[in-house]
């Protein structure tokens, strides 16, 4: 079975006065801590083992999930100590614990997702490497600081990033990756900010085909700012399910 890895070794900073000493992943979301909506994503969609990948009050984050057995989840821990130099860099410290001939999942430690999308992406996981897109977002946490995507006929990610002009779709967090990841990350780390939708780019550009699997419709949101709590807790309290 496949192996996922959780990105949550950031800070945190834009949203740091709720976090009350605790790392981000930590922070409490109509009854859940933020990392736990996609643990239960993995759990739902039979994923056995989970790297997190921490950093930012790292104990904290072990000393709450434990080794992952009440999430019916093996979890390992990486630590890495370059957390501020972005979440590209984190991917790259889970190598160690990865097969480097083996696709591996990767998720958002402060992204809730609906356990269909990695179902999808699993599904689709012949088409690797691939992002999951929603190409109809319609609440104002997906797209207010979006990661947008530009999408091609054959559908291929063309571009990515925040800032781009022209673009079709928004990234979900969802992606399912391969070794060549690790080769772009290497050509950024050190050079820039190394956020994982720069790596992604890189390896783009070097001619590795991202295909784009398409979510559109199901549940997902990214948290960055206080008021995309405020927003998840409502929208979560009017949804029947949240799966």
């Amino acid at each position: 079975m496949i192996k996922a890895v959780i990105l949550a070794a950031g800070r945190g900073k834009r949203i740091s006065a709720h976090m009350n000493d605790k790392p981000k992943p930590l922070i409490p979301i109509f009854g859940k801590t933020l990392i736990e909506y996609p643990l239960e994503a993995l759990k739902e969609n039979g994923i056995e083992k989970c790297i997190i990948v921490v950093g930012y009050k790292a104990e904290k984050i072990r000393e709450y999930l434990g080794d992952g057995e009440k999430y019916g989840l093996k979890i390992e821990y990486v630590y890495n100590p370059e957390f501020d130099d972005g979440n590209g860099v984190s991917l790259y410290y889970a190598r160690q614990l990865l097969d480097e001939n083996e696709p591996f999942l990767v998720l958002m430690a402060d992204h809730l997702v609906n356990s269909e999308i990695v179902r999808k992406a699993l599904q689709s996981i012949e088409n690797k490497p691939l992002l999951c897109i929603d190409y109809s977002p319609k609440y104002s946490p997906q797209l207010k600081d979006a990661t947008r995507v530009l999408v091609d006929t054959y559908g291929y990610v063309q571009n990515i990033g925040k800032e781009l002009t022209e673009w079709n779709g928004v990234d979900t967090g969802v992606f399912i990756l391969d070794k060549r990841i690790f080769e772009a990350i290497e050509k950024v780390k050190g050079k820039t900010r190394a956020s994982l939708s720069k790596c992604i780019k890189r390896m783009i550009s070097d001619g590795v085909k991202l295909w784009a699997c398409d979510v559109s419709g199901l549940f997902w949101l990214d948290i960055d700012i206080p008021e995309d709590l405020e927003f998840a807790e409502k929208t979560l309290a009017e949804m029947k399910t949240f799966a």
